[in-house]
Parts: structure tokens; C-alpha cells; sequence
């Protein structure tokens, strides 16, 4: 009888072990991939094509640019600090132009935003279908 205990005890602790290595957050897991989002960024015609775009996230360059044309970024969701800035290219009058803004952005979402210059000034505006 004894012996039969000791086996029944034995098998549920064994069993015990299996079931922590496979529960959630177990230490042989893999954490959950970081949540990402989308960045539809693109040029308004009125931004001379003579000026070069730089964009910019978290102060970082990420993309150039050009004119009639968007890029899209993956970007990690949470808030983002975003900047665009034109360099000079050719003859570019307004080149040292900059505008940078905050962003707060969901996992999955999609955003997107329109680079412009209006009264030698220039600003991200979200883009409307």
C-alpha cells in the first residue's frame, strides 16, 4: 500500500512539473512579440521638389522623401515623437524648415499624415481619405 501511495504521489508531482512548464509565462516561453503599428506618411505637391524631406522618428532618420511619393513605416505602437525637415537640395529656399509633433498610436493602427508647407511654414497633417 505503501509503495502504491509513493507511486500516486510520485506520478501527481510529476505531473505538476509538465503542467507549470507549460502554463503561461513559464520560463521556456517566448515573450509575446512587441505590438507594432503603421506610419503612411506622404508629400503635399506645394513642398518645393527642389527641398529634400528627411523624416524622422524619435529624432532618429528613418526615410527621405520624394516628391509625389509615400513611405510607410512599422513602428513600435505607444507615443512616438515625429519630425519632419527639409534639406537643402538644389535651391532650396526654405531649407532648415522643421515641424515635429506627438503621436499616440494603438497596436495595429494604421495613420497616416501629409508632410506640407503653407506660409513658409511646414507641419504633419493627418491625412483624410
Amino acid at each position: 500500500m505503501r509503495i502504491l501511495i509513493l507511486l500516486a504521489s510520485l506520478y501527481f508531482s510529476i505531473g505538476l512539473s509538465q503542467a507549470e512548464a507549460l502554463a503561461p509565462g513559464a520560463a521556456g516561453q517566448h515573450p509575446a512579440p512587441e505590438k507594432m503599428a503603421t506610419l503612411i506618411i506622404g508629400r503635399d505637391p506645394k513642398v518645393p521638389n527642389t527641398c529634400a524631406v528627411e523624416l524622422l522618428v524619435e529624432n532618429k532618420p528613418v526615410a527621405q522623401l520624394p516628391t509625389g511619393k509615400s513611405v510607410s513605416l512599422d513602428v513600435p505602437a505607444g507615443t512616438l515623437y515625429l519630425r519632419a525637415r527639409l534639406q537643402s537640395a538644389d535651391h532650396c529656399d526654405a531649407a532648415g524648415l522643421a515641424s515635429g509633433q506627438s503621436v499616440l498610436l494603438e497596436p495595429g493602427e494604421t495613420r497616416q499624415y501629409l508632410v506640407m508647407l503653407d506660409n513658409n511654414a511646414l507641419f504633419l497633417a493627418p491625412h483624410l481619405h
